[in-house]
């Protein structure tokens, strides 16, 4: 999780992004390591543990309870976790060095860009085997998302230690006022502007009271949106858009020029948050910021379009090359994936287990005073969503939706602003 997937705004404005947002969140870490250049692979702690790094981008929990790898600890004696955490914004970078250098640690929490990366170099282990002879992770009760993933890595080198995706929250309370139905599972890009439309007060002046909707604020809005227009925005390891992002891009230029949404700008206010606006479409680590809202609220799935798309963000726990006992690593990383890891885990970020049958038990839900109710939209999310914009290159789409925002300010066509991305990604190519 990543595009402040799961950063400082995600989960406690950041619940995990923000950013997913991505996913990170407190309850990856155990013990307090920090960034280093080297590692200590599989060597012996004290009294002869088995010691096991691992790196990620997010603070350990102070609760042991809540703390994945002490819970690992605890259920497996001999063996210590040492969790080497790197600043959010240099992670990347950090990992890429080491990994590329071999002195990467013995488990590495990476971003899902990084894997195509790694795994052409031959800088990470397939896990195919592993999973084959396990009896604590089953790659068929996995969410759809992730065999393709998969199939686009060419196999399981990384498994993702959890998801968070884009959903619609929605402001009952206004809905109630308005007389305007809550949206459904099924609802549609049609649905949601015909809502929008009615919701949206603007007084005599011509300033508005309350925005229908508000602005695509988390960069993953454009790109689901943009999917479920019908582009397969990541095909084959490129960046894949044509008449679906000029579909979803005249959509929301309408949403702007008729005040129902506000301008993209650098403002990070949340009008929905605030009571400006009736609905918003940002990622599903909000639940944890939104759980003490005053006002009714619940949550949809994304409005479909062509077809229902849900971008999903999360970290792939892949083990590097350089490691020198894998099967110990693998050892931590099966238990981290299983019932008793993944349930730690969802309790202590609010991300949803990719597992369908630890999902299902619910240990993710964060619940709040006057809001969600609808938990079924994640049956939806979970069967449509796509590790999509995320495989690409975080410069290339964090470039191009500056000119989708451009494009829907007026500043250039549509049609030039979707060429001039289509060029760009030739360029990655």
């Amino acid at each position: 999780m990543k595009a402040k997937k799961w950063s400082t705004l995600i989960l406690s404005c950041l619940l995990l992004l923000s950013s997913f947002m991505g996913c990170s969140g407190d309850g990856g870490g155990s013990g307090g390591g920090s960034a280093g250049d080297g590692n200590n692979q599989g060597g012996a702690g004290e009294g002869g543990e088995k010691t096991i790094t691992v790196s990620q981008w997010s603070a350990p929990s102070d609760d042991d309870e809540l703390n994945l790898y002490k819970q690992f600890e605890k259920a497996n004696p001999g063996y210590k976790i040492d969790v080497m955490v790197i600043a959010e914004d240099q992670y990347s970078a950090k990992i890429n060095q080491m990994i590329s250098t071999n002195t990467a640690p013995d488990i590495v929490l990476a971003w899902e860009c990084d894997i195509p990366n790694f795994v052409a170099n031959n800088k990470i282990v397939s896990l195919d085997s592993y999973l084959q002879k396990s009896e604590k992770v089953n790659p068929d009760d996995f969410i759809p998302a992730v065999k393709e993933m998969s199939d686009q890595f060419g196999g399981n080198y990384a498994l993702p230690w959890c998801y968070a995706s884009e959903i619609l929250f929605y402001n009952k309370d206004m809905f109630d006022a308005a007389k305007v139905e809550y949206p459904t599972n099924e609802w549609t890009m049609e649905d949601f502007v015909d809502a929008a439309e009615k919701l949206t007060i603007v007084d005599e002046s011509g300033r508005v009271q309350q925005y229908g909707c508000d602005g695509l604020s988390f960069v993953g809005g454009w790109w689901s949106g943009i999917g479920a227009a019908g582009d397969p925005v990541y095909e084959d390891g490129k960046l894949v858009i044509g008449d679906g992002a000029k579909k979803f891009l005249t959509t929301q230029k309408y949403l702007v020029d008729n005040q129902i949404s506000p301008a993209p700008s650098a403002e990070s206010s949340d009008l929905f948050a605030s009571g400006m606006a009736a609905m918003t479409r940002t990622g599903s680590w909000f639940l944890g910021t939104y759980k003490d809202l005053e006002f009714n609220w619940d949550i949809a799935p994304q409005p479909k379009d062509a077809r229902f798309y849900n971008s999903l963000h999360t970290g792939m726990w892949c083990i590097p090359e350089s490691t020198e006992d894998k099967d110990a690593a693998w050892k931590v990383l099966e238990w981290c994936m299983s019932k008793d890891g993944q349930t730690v885990l969802s309790k202590s970020s609010g991300n949803i287990s990719v597992t369908k049958s630890i999902a299902e038990e619910g240990a993710w839900k964060v619940q709040g005073t006057n809001g969600p109710s609808n938990w079924d939209a994640f049956d939806v999310i979970s069967d449509s969503g796509v590790f999509g914009y995320v495989c690409l290159p975080a410069g290339l789409t964090g470039d191009a939706v500056k000119q989708f925002e451009a494009a829907v300010l007026g500043q250039k066509s549509i049609d030039d602003a979707v060429a001039e991305v289509q060029a760009a990604a030739e360029d990655f190519s």
